[in-house]
């Protein structure tokens, strides 16, 4: 089972209600792994049109990258076929500008079926080079989000490749987690997948953007290197974050699933940010 037809089967018990849940669960072609699929991935297709998730694969000692930035690999083949179905699963994949620079990433489907998202690539200084993958390639639409003005002192760029669009975004609170969410919803982008790097994907999670946090860990050890979640944590452990948490095996690697919607993270706006 791809993750198309877990999407589908979310859109049929969505439809049918329990009487379609038990025929689905009794489906005599499914295999143990269609059924991995369907139990790690449908609570994710159920979660409505707006949902924020992020996804994050590190080392042991919480490195995503050894010190000059090598990210390949950190986790295994399992994971990687992980990622692509969460990609095929979301509106649109957000990455700040430092891993657009130093990845060089595609962001799009391409170990499972599924649509390529929107690639999102924030970058308030106009630092992305324009003969990146993401502006170059031409595989997915793009959003190239700037600020008014760019590090080199030039002002926003204008027109970049074919199918890419770049948004000039006002000031550094319409940076701000909450505030892409609400702009990329009102463009129809209401599935909104955090794929890195760390710094991003902690920025979204500490000022309470997310609803759902994949962590994927690898039993390897780095020592030092680009951190993952790094943010102002509290002073004493009874303040520290623990919500639920599924834990299951990708290959080698142990994939963790958070459930950020709980009462440590903001009501307001519950659903859309």
């Amino acid at each position: 089972m791809d993750t198309a037809r877990v999407a589908a089967a979310a859109d049929a018990r969505r439809a049918g209600g329990a009487a379609d849940t038990r025929q689905a669960d009794d489906d005599d072609d499914l295999t143990p792994g269609a059924r991995l699929l369907l139990d790690r991935y449908l609570s994710l297709c159920l979660a409505g049109p707006y949902v924020t998730f992020a996804q994050l694969g590190q080392s042991l000692d919480g490195f995503i990258a050894t010190r000059t930035g090598d990210a390949d690999y950190v986790t295994g083949e399992e994971d990687r076929d992980h990622l692509h179905r969460l990609r095929a699963l979301a509106d649109a994949v957000v990455v700040g500008a430092g891993t657009a620079v130093s990845d060089n990433p595609r962001l799009t489907v391409r170990t499972c079926s599924g649509a390529n998202p929107v690639r999102v690539v924030i970058d308030p200084r106009g630092r992305v080079p324009r003969d990146c993958h993401l502006f170059m390639d031409g595989s997915a639409p793009t959003l190239w989000v700037v600020g008014p003005d760019r590090e080199d002192g030039q002002g926003a760029p204008g027109r970049v490749g074919d199918g890419v669009e770049v948004l000039t975004l006002p000031d550094r609170e319409a940076f701000a987690p909450r505030a892409l969410v609400r702009t990329l919803a009102a463009r129809g982008l209401g599935r909104v997948l955090v794929e890195g790097g760390g710094v991003t994907v902690s920025r979204f999670l500490h000022e309470r953007a997310l609803h759902r946090l994949y962590v994927t860990v690898a039993p390897v050890l780095l020592g030092d290197g680009v951190p993952g979640i790094r943010f102002d944590g509290p002073d004493v452990m009874r303040d520290a974050l623990r919500p639920p948490v599924r834990r299951s095996h990708v290959g080698e690697d142990t994939l963790f699933e958070l459930d950020l919607r709980g009462a440590a993270f903001a009501e307001e706006d519950e659903g859309t940010l």
